[in-house]
């Protein structure tokens, strides 16, 4: 079915005076070769989106245009075998350059960067297709490769925390949970959840610290950075590890030097991008087909509201509230 493309389009960028998020009309990009058109359905509002606003270098503000994840339907295509193929499918697709992100009408691509979606996934949840099931997948990848027998994950009450919940338990590791607040942890216990710790309580640290040396959990996933970073450090078993992947409380991680020499405790990073370059087209596309048959069989993501372009700094407001209330959508 032939799409009749403007030549202009709603998207989503940052002022050059404030960094604030501003709304404005731009021409619809072209693709290259290699690369695709994608008219863009829904994209979500995540963590990963709010540091890279945040962080972004004042030189990048005039033609970055937000959004790293998201869902549409190709209507465009440049040169190349693989472009030529998805033209006119539905696709869960990611963003490859700053200039072109998903909170736009169109966006333009890799093809490589762009995953069919089976009619079983609605654009929605096909928008949130690869960032949270993908890292999910790759903790568990990386915990049962490590040999870890058991994992210590915060921001538990999150869309990624119940993703590794429901992997961790289909590989029969023990997960430690860490909310920030008690009715978190009554909440995800009630769902049957074994090792569920509010880092609020005035206990955490020595519970943290008990409960990781009887499961043996070797390997701690932190999302919160900070002071998280350093209390994990402490708690966890002699040759653990710390992988720090998100940044929540806005603080740079602190760590705690004498663990790390005389107990060969080491922090490392992690960034979805980076791991599956290093891990290979091969694994990436079985990630893939793993990230699709969560979606399709077991999880659905709950989306407490959308947004259109235009309202994007209520959508972020509303987000940046309510984390563990679900996602927020922007549909142009």
């Amino acid at each position: 079915m032939h799409h009749r493309i403007p030549e202009i389009m709603l998207a989503v960028g940052l002022s050059e005076i404030d960094g604030s998020l501003i709304t404005r009309k731009i021409p619809v990009p072209v693709p290259g070769d290699g690369e695709v058109l994608v008219k863009v359905a829904a994209s979500p509002v995540n963590p990963s989106d709010l540091a890279r606003i945040k962080h972004l270098p004042l030189s990048e503000r005039k033609s970055f245009i937000a959004g790293i994840e998201g869902s549409g339907i190709i209507v465009g295509h440049g040169k190349g075998l693989l472009p030529g193929l998805w033209m006119g499918k539905r696709v869960a697709c990611s963003a490859a350059k700053s200039n072109n992100g998903t909170w736009a009408e169109y966006m333009v691509t890799s093809a490589m960067a762009c995953v069919p979606l089976p009619a079983s996934i609605s654009n929605e949840q096909g928008a949130m297709l690869l960032v949270n099931p993908m890292t999910a997948i790759a903790f568990l990848k990386i915990a049962r490769s490590g040999n870890h027998k058991a994992i210590i994950n915060t921001a538990a009450g999150s869309i990624l925390g119940r993703m590794v919940e429901f992997l961790a338990a289909r590989y029969r590791i023990p997960l430690i949970q860490i909310v920030r607040t008690e009715k978190q942890r009554e909440l995800i216990a009630s769902k049957g959840a074994e090792y569920v710790l509010n880092s609020s309580a005035t206990n955490f640290e020595s519970v943290l610290h008990d409960l990781a040396k009887k499961l043996y959990a070797t390997i701690a996933l932190d999302a919160v950075g900070g002071e998280m970073t350093r209390r994990l450090l402490l708690a966890v078993p002699y040759g653990s590890t710390v992988v720090v992947y998100g940044n929540f409380s806005g603080e740079q991680p602190l760590v705690d030097y004498r663990s790390m020499v005389t107990d060969n405790k080491k922090v490392s990073g992690f960034y979805l991008v980076n791991w599956l370059k290093e891990n290979g087209m091969l694994n990436t596309l079985k990630c893939i087909m793993e990230a699709r048959s969560m979606l399709k069989n077991h999880i659905t993501i709950p989306v407490q509201a959308k947004f259109a372009l235009d309202q994007v700094q209520m959508a972020v407001d509303m987000y940046k509230a309510n984390m563990s209330g679900g996602k927020v959508l922007l549909v142009p």
